[in-house]
């Protein structure tokens, strides 16, 4: 009989044939071979000026669920091993031009551009009742029986009833009588005698001293809009914990702590952080300095850096890591998707959600987050936090500048048994023959990627003199 190939090596029918047997390990195969290919895709579509109103990670991330979904219930059939590529960007771009029409619509133009109100008519909920309802209508939310949510998550996604019903092989019927029963649920957190937390003391800002203009961007722990203060008449970035964490206290701490290890760094290409504050309804956000331009992998998305260009940013960024570790804190996730570059050229470090402390011990960063794709091995495992994380996050970083790639693409696990495996990435001028990368720079990238702390760079200075050398 004979042996049955590795998990790795299968194609997509076979992939997904796996999946539908219950073998594990198919779905986070499929996810981590085909997600980040969708994202570019995703980002390809958004116009300029809903770029900053629609995530392309949400969209991703829906539209793996609903193929998920739809393939328990055997809904597709793969002819040839690319059809599930085909799949996969035909549902995301379907979720995508629903999410445009939503916000194309003439109540939400994206021609106009309206501060959300705090004040309010009299009678009608406040911006700040509305937010306080959202937290707690988020609790309730997770309370609610998992058929149910899913039933919410496909209707906000712009999927019908009927199509929600033929999805999850249950009776329109039933899909409507559960959404019948969270409107109930949400009119009964309407009523003033809902109940919010107590303030938090750390939480100085207060909210209605700030206007929300525009949403601009998402991650993992929470959205950033821009918004303006009204007492200094300036515009700030405004970073709000997403409502799915307010209950959650791991995430909670994390979102205090980066106000408080940004505060202690002080450097024109790091972020500044003007303080923390808590909405009436409980939930936190950041007030950071705003800086007009884009991250970088929206840069990269579009094309990768010259080699001169690339290595003006890593410069920059290294500066404002040293000034981290000088104030002991550890960035812990440098990835292209963190850096900001102004449109003048400044550029700044941002993202201090998965920051710790030097004298932080390593165990409580086991499974902290981050993009496992730019992690040093250590972190993934939860064995080591110093100052070298950084040095391989800036190796990662200037990688993907020049490639448009990550060094390491998979799982946290696939990627571990790369590294168990001393597979190392392909060097830059084997990806990108078109750039004129020298073996030096080659030989610095792999460097600061070692899989052993010892073999990378000392420090941040060492980093840097060897990148002042190259031509």
């Amino acid at each position: 009989m004979p042996e049955a190939k590795p998990q790795a090596e299968l194609n997509s029918r076979e992939l997904l044939a796996d999946w539908i047997d219950g073998q594990p390990g198919a779905a986070d195969l499929i996810v981590s071979r085909y997600a980040a290919r969708l994202l570019p895709l995703i980002r390809k579509h958004i116009s300029q000026k809903l770029q900053g109103r629609i995530d392309p990670e949400d969209i991703t991330q829906s539209a793996m669920g609903s193929f998920f979904l739809r393939a328990a219930n055997d809904q597709f059939v793969l002819e040839r091993s690319g059809d599930l590529w085909k799949l996969l960007a035909a549902i995301s771009l379907n979720k995508l031009r629903r999410k445009v029409a939503w916000h194309s619509a003439a109540k939400r133009s994206i021609r106009r551009e309206e501060p959300m109100p705090t004040q309010s008519p009299e009678g009608t909920p406040s911006c700040e009742d509305a937010t306080a309802v959202m937290e707690i209508a988020d609790a309730l939310f997770r309370e609610l029986p998992v058929d149910a949510q899913t039933v919410l998550r496909l209707s906000l996604s712009g999927d019908t009833p009927e199509e929600i019903a033929s999805a999850m092989g249950k009776s329109p019927r039933t899909v409507r009588r559960w959404l019948q029963t969270l409107r109930e649920t949400l009119e009964q957190v309407l009523s003033p005698r809902a109940r919010l937390p107590k303030k938090d003391v750390r939480a100085t800002l207060r909210w209605e001293d700030y206007v929300l203009q525009q949403h601009v961007g998402a991650g993992g722990f929470g959205k950033v809009y821009r918004a303006a203060e009204k007492r200094r008449n300036r515009t700030v970035a405004i970073k709000a914990l997403h409502k799915r964490h307010q209950t959650d206290s791991f995430a909670v701490e994390h979102f205090i702590r980066e106000s408080t290890l940004l505060a202690k760094i002080h450097h024109p290409c790091v972020v500044g952080v003007h303080g923390l504050g808590q909405y009436p309804g409980g939930g936190y956000f950041l007030v950071l300095d705003w800086v007009d331009g884009e991250d970088l992998q929206r840069t990269i998305d579009r094309q990768p850096l010259p080699v001169d260009e690339a290595l003006r940013i890593i410069r920059q960024v290294a500066l404002g890591i040293q000034a981290a570790h000088d104030a002991n804190v550890i960035h812990g996730d440098l990835k292209p998707g963190n850096i900001l570059v102004s449109r003048s050229g400044t550029v700044q470090v941002t993202d201090f959600g998965f920051a710790a402390l030097r004298s932080d011990p390593p165990i409580a960063h086991r499974g902290r987050g981050g993009t496992a794709a730019y992690l040093a091995p250590e972190l993934i495992q939860g064995t080591s936090m110093d100052h070298t994380i950084d040095i391989y996050g800036l190796g990662g970083l200037l990688y993907g500048l020049l490639t448009g790639q990550p060094p390491r693409v998979g799982s946290p696990a696939e990627i571990l048994s790369q590294l168990e495996n001393h597979l190392t990435p392909l060097r830059p001028s084997i990806v990108r023959p078109d750039l004129n990368i020298t073996h030096e720079t080659d030989e610095l990238i792999l460097r600061c990627l070692a899989p052993d702390p010892a073999l990378r760079y000392r420090d941040i200075p060492e980093l840097l003199n060897a990148a002042r050398r190259i031509q």
